[in-house]
């Protein structure tokens, strides 16, 4: 066995050197951030799992780009991110594509034992508040992801990932198990 170092960067060209074609379709959304460092991390993170488009909505927001660059990396050469209002996210909504919230509501499901659709948007809350009961409503379904620590809660990037990887490794296994 060689125990050499290789960077990230290497290792994925050398293991996965062209992107597999799948039918399963992710898009990530989030529901008015406020830290900058989080929307580079949300990009990033759609850099990591091949997905195309990201969705920011809010009402009122002054991007500080460079924050946002700094952590997204070279992501942003092929995410598109867009910040959009709520109206213009509920138009946006592809056909055949199921919202699905990831909050801590009443009739949350945990992700690990929900079936997540093919064809998904992802969406994660505000960082202090989550999002409001309206926009859930408007769901197909919401998710929560079972914290049996004592520490009750998640960074909303952090909570993002772990429902994007769930999603990946129900829909895409053959990818994660090589």
């Amino acid at each position: 066995m060689n125990d050499q170092y290789i960077n990230a960067v290497d290792f994925f060209k050398e293991k996965f050197p062209t992107r597999p074609q799948h039918p399963a379709q992710l898009i990530l959304a989030a529901w008015e951030l406020r830290t900058p460092e989080n929307l580079g991390a949300i990009v990033r993170l759609a850099g990591n799992l091949g997905v195309a488009q990201v969705w920011f909505i809010h009402q009122n927001f002054q991007l500080n780009l460079q924050k946002i660059k700094y952590v997204a990396h070279t992501s942003l050469s092929h995410v598109d991110f867009k910040m959009v209002t709520e109206q213009q996210f509920l138009a946006m909504i592809p056909p055949g594509y199921q919202t699905i919230a990831l909050e801590t509501s009443s009739l949350s499901t945990n992700i690990f034992t929900t079936k997540l659709p093919q064809k998904t948007i992802l969406i994660c809350g505000n960082e202090r508040h989550g999002m409001p009961e309206s926009f859930i409503n408007q769901c197909h379904s919401s998710v929560f992801i079972p914290l049996p620590g004592l520490t009750r809660s998640m960074n909303v990037s952090h909570a993002l990932t772990i429902a994007a990887f769930e999603w990946a490794k129900q829909n895409l296994p053959a990818l994660l198990t090589e």
